[in-house]
């Protein structure tokens, strides 16, 4: 037997072992309410817990928004923030620089990486304007120190790769800012990849010569790859390519919902097989069918025209922006998936995939949130709920940190490993 066929061998017999582990879970039918909120009280309290893909720059972006103050997604259109975070027994996680698909032009590419380096300047200058109540994380070491001090652990990630233009030397100038992730694409096709939605179907058939050449540059750097919203054929591509375990910052589960944006059993297994994480994506609309709302689709149109059409804002406008977003919210609520929908999806990827690979995003700020669960700050309910179902303790600090930092680490070391090699050695 070859190395190949024994290390596929090996990684079937595991994934066997994990689910049938995965079945012998006892639902806790005999506990009250209360003493599954002390237990899931007693779980995030004891363990790191991070939510892998928060928008909240969007947010940081207002006028007059402060994240040291407890917002509500009811009256201010906001999910997260320092306070919440506390609330909810939520650590940190990380704040996403996302800059929207837009023309593969020399001024389209100028403009989302003048952007994207804004945006990752504003995290800093908000967490260091907070630094008594938060601190940027680039190591699991780091993030599990700032947990210790009683602060909110901040990593920084990207969300779509137009981000670096066609330029990959720049994944070094993120890195050095503080960025452990690169997510390749967003809802569109960019000059790295194909996404998973894009209405004009494939570019590239999965990724591009320069996608290529990314995903070798951030394993050298030690940045780990995101899959989320990337095609298919993207994420085989990428699997085959990495020599570091892959990362959804925020994925669901195409067996339970088949919307385009969830991954099928086949890369769940694989992610699994070579040791990645996929972060279950709280998005109401990517497990649930939803009712055409006409005036609804309209009225959002008409905002998205008006307000993110790509043109500068005054700061008049910008709140008159946030204003006219949080009416349309409350005249036109949007349909809400639920908790238990969450979880019946990380049932089914822990039965093709095993606990060690899953984790959670709410994909706050970013249109994530179910109902009973719409901010940071209601983080509480899915601890509740897989409790309920049987999880233990120690799957759910597996769940909400532990596995995620694991992928980190096997980033950082495989980068230190190439620079280790590349030194000259001594005659």
């Amino acid at each position: 037997m070859n190395s190949t066929i024994r290390a596929l061998a090996l990684a079937s017999v595991l994934a066997f072992s994990l689910q049938a582990k995965d079945q012998e879970r006892t639902p806790r039918t005999d506990w009250t309410d209360t003493q599954l909120e002390e237990l899931a009280w007693k779980i995030h309290q004891n363990c790191l817990t991070l939510d892998t893909h928060m928008d909240v720059p969007i947010v940081l972006k207002r006028p007059g928004f402060d994240i040291s103050e407890e917002h509500s997604w009811h009256e201010h259109a906001s999910q997260v923030d320092f306070p919440r975070m506390k609330k909810g027994g939520m650590d940190g996680g990380f704040f996403v620089v996302y800059v929207g698909q837009g023309p593969l032009t020399h001024e389209g590419r100028q403009k989302a990486i003048a952007s994207g380096f804004e945006i990752a300047d504003l995290i800093h200058k908000t967490v260091e304007e907070h630094s008594d109540l938060a601190a940027i994380a680039t190591t699991p070491a780091e993030a599990y120190a700032i947990r210790e001090e009683g602060k909110r652990v901040v990593f920084i990630g990207i969300e779509n790769g137009y981000t670096i233009g066609r330029n990959i030397d720049l994944l070094k100038d993120y890195y050095d800012k503080g960025v452990r992730y690169f997510g390749v694409t967003h809802s569109k096709n960019n000059d790295l990849a194909d996404s998973s939605t894009d209405p004009e179907g494939n570019l590239h058939m999965g990724l591009s010569d320069l996608g290529r050449a990314a995903i070798e540059e951030c394993n050298r750097l030690g940045i780990m790859v995101d899959i989320s919203h990337s095609s298919d054929k993207t994420v085989w591509d990428i699997l085959e390519l990495s020599k570091t375990p892959l990362l959804a910052s925020h994925s669901g589960c195409y067996a339970c919902y088949p919307h385009p944006r969830n991954l099928n059993d086949a890369l769940l297994k694989e992610i699994a097989a070579r040791d990645g994480v996929v972060q279950m994506n709280m998005f109401s609309a990517y497990m649930m069918d939803v009712e055409p709302n006409e005036e609804r689709s309209q009225a959002m149109k008409a905002w998205f025209e008006k307000y993110r059409s790509g043109r500068e804002l005054s700061e008049a406008e910008q709140v008159e922006a946030t204003e006219q977003y949080v009416a349309l919210q409350k005249k036109f609520p949007k349909p809400l998936s639920t908790v238990s929908a969450v979880v019946d999806h990380i049932d089914h990827m822990v039965k093709v995939m095993g606990i060690d690979h899953l984790g959670l995003s709410g994909d706050f700020d970013g249109g994530g949130g179910v109902e009973n669960s719409m901010d940071i700050g209601q983080m509480m309910p899915i601890t509740i709920e897989m409790l309920r179902r049987g999880y233990s303790e120690e799957d759910l600090e597996k769940f909400w940190g532990a596995n995620v930092m694991r992928v980190l680490q096997a980033s950082l070391d495989y980068a230190a490993s190439l620079a280790e090699s590349a030194e000259p050695q001594d005659s």
